[in-house]
This record gives C-alpha cells, structure tokens and sequence, in this order.
C-alpha cells in the first residue's frame, strides 16, 4: 500500500528524531563503558587528627563521576584515630575498586616546657616530664633529654634540652635552666662553744669543707643568737641561717661545811667550783637556811644558774654543832706483829674517846693488809663523834 505524501512528509521527521536518541544512548552507553574502564579512583592521604568527614569525591580522579560512585566498605569501620594503611572497596558504576586510605602524622607534638626549675641535690635530678607543663598531640608520646644532665661540681646552673617525641618520630624540642640548692643548708643550730663541724652545713662536707670559713665559724660559735653566713663556690652562692644557743647547764662542784650555831654559812662556803661556757653562773642557795642554832647535819641546795637560764643543782651537808673536836684513837700507836694464815683481831686494845660524847666506835680499814704474805702493811681506824667530827690513825701490822 502506497504511503501518501503527507504521511511520508510527517515520518521523516520522526525517524531523524529517533535515530538521533539511539545515536545519543549508544554515545552515552559507550562513554560509561569507557569510563568505567578508566582510574576513577585514587588513594587517599590524611593526616591524623584530621576531623573531615571521608567523602566518596576525595578518592575520585578527574575522570570520576561523583553520581556514580559510592563506598562499599562503610567508612565509619576506618579508625582515623591512629596513623596507618586502611584498604577500601568502592564502586563506580560497575567497576569496583580497592583503594588505600593512609593516615600519617607529620605534625610534631605541641609543648610547653618550664624556662627554668630549682634542684635539691639531696634529692634527684628530675625526669624530663618535670620539665613540661603541657603536651597535646594525637598518639602517644616520649619525654626525654637530649643529653642526661649531671650535677656540676660547683654547682653552677646548666641548661638542659627536653625532647617530647611522639609514635611517629615528630619532635619537639625545649630548653630549661636548672639551678642547685641544698650543697649548702638552709639553717642549722650550735651550741655555744661547740666546735663547728662541716657535716652541720653541708650536705657532701668531704667534698665541700674547703668552701667554709672556719675562723668565722668559730667566731659564730661563741655569741649567743642568729648569724647568716654566705658560702661561694667557683660559680654560684648561698646562705645559711645560723642559730646559737646555749642549753648545757654550768658545772658545779660543792663541798660540806661545818658551822658553829649562830653562824650562818655564806653560799661561797660550800662552793669548790662553778663554771660556764657562757661566763661566770650565778650561785644562790636553793632554799632557805636552818635555823643557825639547830644543831645536827642539813642537807642544803646549792643552785649555778648561766644567763641562758640553765641549772644545775647539788646537795651538800651543813652541820651546825659547837664541837669541833674529833675523838682521840688509843692503842694504835705501837707496831702489830701477826702471824701468816692467822686471823688476829685488830681492835684488841683499841679505843675511842670525845671530850663531848664520850666513848666513840672505832672501825678498821683493812684494805691494804693480806694475811696470805709475809710482810709489813698499814691498817687505818677511825672514829667519829656525833657532830661528824672524824680522826683517822694509821697502824703498822707485820706478817711474818
């Protein structure tokens, strides 16, 4: 059946049209084709603690189609946390493709580090860490020195370098200047007139004793109070408070004393001696006297007190009593002949009398006699009467 010429003229217009949308899906199919054949995709570097959000156009070349390209492998199961190498699948159109995700940490860490910090040489030198005040990075780091610091001999200050380094090698570097105390103490205390020994200002005094002023020290030593002494080294000084005080008490020696009623004895009478360091103490009864015509033995406290306030105390004895005269030994006066081995009696014939009381005990040191030998020794008697008077005799006693 012929086609008439208006419906030809209507046809053409419309196989043109068609054929132009083939030609335009058959391009297109063949430019997605070739697409997918082509690197759409690439590796991805970040660097850690980098907070974008990984988008599926950060791995595309220029030859990607964002609409067309999605990830396989969920990147929220990345850690971003940490650097390293994370393998991810993606898709473009019907490629798909393995990419690597690198994280790397090429920032050094951030630090503040102390301008300067005071040692005590009794304790030890600090760890590095001491030395810094605040690190921010986003792995772990290490704090160490660059060279291990030590004590100089004079103890001068030194400036050290403090490195904080993280897992990946970045590093930051800080200076800080340590100065030493504590060679020389701050305070210590003498006696007065103590001899001043190294040891009580200084914490290594082998080493160090030469650096102390003796003469001073000794000068120091003998006035009451505080004293601020500076010490120097080749480089560098430093004090020390000196306190002295006195807490020894006064050394005091006395004696008894034999008064006639209605004396009363002066405090010098029962004084032998009374010293200080501090100067002449000051001596005084310690309590009141007896009655001067109370007859008999008293015990009485003789008190030194220094100008520090220490005391010392001591007894003595005062015996107040009119006689004065001891009793007189008898029967002493000739040698005594005893035989060895023998066990004689020393006081046959022996006797004591006092013009006041009448007869007295006699007893015998025997001391310095041995019966076991021949030879000559001396035996003392004594006796004494009821006012403390005392008389001693010697006698000869031969051992044959």
């Amino acid at each position: 059946m012929a086609i008439s010429r208006k419906k030809r003229s209507l046809l053409i217009p419309i196989l043109l049209v068609t054929t132009a949308l083939l030609l335009a899906l058959v391009g297109w199919m063949t430019y997605t084709v070739w697409c997918d054949s082509q690197q759409v995709f690439h590796d991805l570097t970040i660097e850690l603690g980098s907070d974008a959000r990984l988008d599926i156009q950060d791995f595309l070349t220029p030859l990607g189609n964002p609409a067309r390209a999605s990830f396989v492998t969920d990147p929220a199961t990345i850690d971003l946390s940490k650097a390293g190498r994370s393998s991810l699948t993606l898709k473009h159109g019907t490629q798909r493709k393995v990419v690597n995700l690198i994280v790397v940490d090429t920032t050094p860490p951030a630090a503040a580090f102390l301008p300067e910090y005071t040692v005590n040489i009794i304790d030890s030198l600090p760890q590095a860490g001491a030395l810094v005040t605040k690190i921010e990075d986003h792995s772990q780091v290490r704090v160490y020195y660059e060279n291990s610091p030590e004590i100089p001999d004079d103890y001068a200050d030194i400036i050290v370098t403090v490195i904080v380094e993280d897992t990946s090698g970045n590093k930051t570097k800080g200076s800080c200047l340590l100065h030493f105390t504590g060679w020389l103490k701050e305070s210590c205390t003498l006696e007065l007139g103590q001899t001043p020994k190294p040891e009580q200002f200084l914490t290594n005094p082998e080493k160090d004793a030469e650096l102390l002023n003796q003469e001073e020290l000794q000068a120091i030593s003998r006035t009451l109070g505080q004293h601020t002494i500076t010490v120097k080294t080749a480089s560098v000084s430093a004090e020390c408070t000196i306190t002295v005080t006195d807490t020894t008490a006064p050394a005091l020696t006395v004696q008894n004393v034999h008064c006639m009623p209605g004396k009363t004895p002066l405090v010098s009478d029962f004084v032998v001696t009374a010293t200080d360091i501090s100067g002449e103490p000051v001596v005084s009864f310690a309590q009141e006297l007896p009655d001067p015509y109370a007859e008999g033995t008293h015990t009485i406290t003789i008190e030194a007190q220094d100008s520090s306030g220490n005391v010392t105390r001591k007894d003595a004895t005062l015996w107040i009593s009119g006689d004065w005269n001891p009793p007189a030994i008898r029967g002493v006066d000739k040698e005594m002949t005893v035989e060895k081995g023998s066990s004689p009696n020393l006081l046959e014939g022996v006797t004591a009398a006092d013009d006041v009381d009448g007869t007295c005990d006699v007893t015998v040191d025997t001391s310095g006699l041995d019966l076991s030998k021949s030879g000559s020794y001396i035996v003392i008697y004594s006796a004494m009467d009821k006012s403390g008077n005392e008389m001693t005799r010697q006698r000869t006693v031969v051992v044959k």
